[in-house]
Parts: C-alpha cells; structure tokens; sequence
C-alpha cells in the first residue's frame, strides 16, 4: 500500500473495459455521446454530496494512500472514482444489451423493482437519523419509483448487470476499505476490525454491518450511483436516436 493505492483502483476497474471499447464488436466508444453527459451530469450530484459529507466527518479519506492532490477538499482520486466506476458500470451494462437483446429476467425485473422500492423505503423510515443510510435509502426509493412510473425495459438488463457486477464492486470497494478475505468475516459488525483503509466511515451514520470491510449500505448507494447513470444514458441515447432519425 502507497500514496497511489487510490489512482491504481481506479486505474485497474476501468482498464479492461476502457481498452475494450475499441474494440468493433463492442464499439462502446460510438456510445459516448450518451455516456459521457451522464456521466459527468451524475458526478456533479454526487460530488456535492461527497464534499457535504466529507465536511460533516461522516465519511473521510486516508492521505496514507492519496497523491495529496485535491480539489474541493476532495482528493482527485475521489473525482476519478465517479468516472472510473459508472464507466465500467455502464459499459457492462452496455454489452449486455448488445449482446443479449431480450431481459435476461423476463418481466421479474418488475417485481425486482417493486420490491426493492418497498426495501429501501422501509430502510429510509427505519434509519431516518442515520444521515448516509437514512438519505441513500431514501434517494434509491425516489428513483426506484420513477423508474416504475413508466414501463423502463432496460431495467431487466440493469439488474442483470447490476447482479454480475456486485463481486467486482464488492472486492474494489472493499479494497478501499481495508478489504482481507483472510482475516474478516463474511458479515459482521465489529468495523473497528479493520486495520488499513483508504476509505473511512462514521458507523453512527450507517447501519454498523459490514460486509467483510465494506458497509453494507455501500450497496444501496452503488445501486443508485449506477442506477442515475444508466437513466440517464438511456436517455441522451434515446434523444441521439430521435434526433438522428429526424435528420435521416
């Protein structure tokens, strides 16, 4: 572990997927005018958070493992993490559609949805006064609900994607929190276990559980980091389509 742990997570979650955007069978680059305005259109919103909650002390860094280069109190690394991850996010996601045309779950995506949107309102109620479950809890059941409004196909493919993508979220997300397969067990609530990380938390702020080093509620906030970014992708490609129909 260095002052470059940070940049080379960073690095090694979108190397692969980057390098094989080029590639003709995939071609995710001929994508990026979708990707890249909600990309950048969620960071804006989730770097307000971060630099909000970061000021409270309900989450911080280790300069241990930064370069020591911020910007809004923010280390850079933590600006390339909201690049870094919705890239690899989306590009999976992307792939799956191009190559498995029809839901891989059926119509269940609907009732994936439902529930979840019943799961996290539930949680918002129940952890109202813990700031970080209690708010991600509560933005996941707004989106979640918008995304029953209307019929969303894509959604059966953004679970499937989000379902294959947790073990990689999982193992890079606990890297940052001080990740030892060896050493933690597979649930827990003793985070004072944890002996390194680049990534802290206050667990007043949180459900207290763990999932080896990871907060457990890094799940609901994973899920609507990547949820916001594919919604929107959708959307600017949705608007490239008509608008390329429209000048045929």
């Amino acid at each position: 572990m260095s002052e470059w742990t940070y940049l080379w997570v960073n690095l090694g979650v979108v190397f692969v997927p980057f390098v094989a955007s080029f590639d003709k069978r995939v071609a995710f680059f001929k994508e990026w005018k979708a990707f890249w305005p909600a990309c950048l259109l969620t960071m804006v919103f989730f770097i307000s958070w971060d630099v909000i909650f970061t000021s409270r002390g309900i989450w911080g860094f280790n300069s241990a493992h930064l370069t020591g280069v911020d910007l809004l109190n923010l280390p850079v690394e933590e600006w390339l993490f909201f690049i870094t991850v919705p890239y690899a996010c989306v590009f999976t996601y992307a792939c799956f559609k191009k190559y498995i045309p029809k839901s891989p779950l059926g119509f269940a995506h609907r009732g994936i949805t439902l529930g979840m949107t019943g799961l996290c309102l539930g949680i918002a109620l129940g952890f109202y006064d813990r700031d970080y479950l209690g708010l991600t809890a509560a933005l996941c059941t707004i989106w979640l609900f918008g995304t029953l409004l209307r019929w969303r196909a894509w959604m059966g493919h953004f679970w499937f994607a989000y379902f294959v993508l947790l073990l990689p979220f999982v193992i890079s997300n606990g890297v940052l929190t001080g990740l030892d397969f060896w050493s933690y067990p597979f649930l827990h609530n003793n985070p004072e276990s944890i002996v390194d990380h680049i990534v802290w938390y206050n667990n007043e702020e949180n459900s207290g559980w763990r999932l080896f080093s990871m907060p457990v509620d890094d799940l609901l906030y994973g899920l609507l980091l990547i949820g916001v970014n594919v919604s929107l992708f959708e959307a600017f490609s949705k608007r490239d389509s008509s608008s390329v129909q429209i000048h045929a």
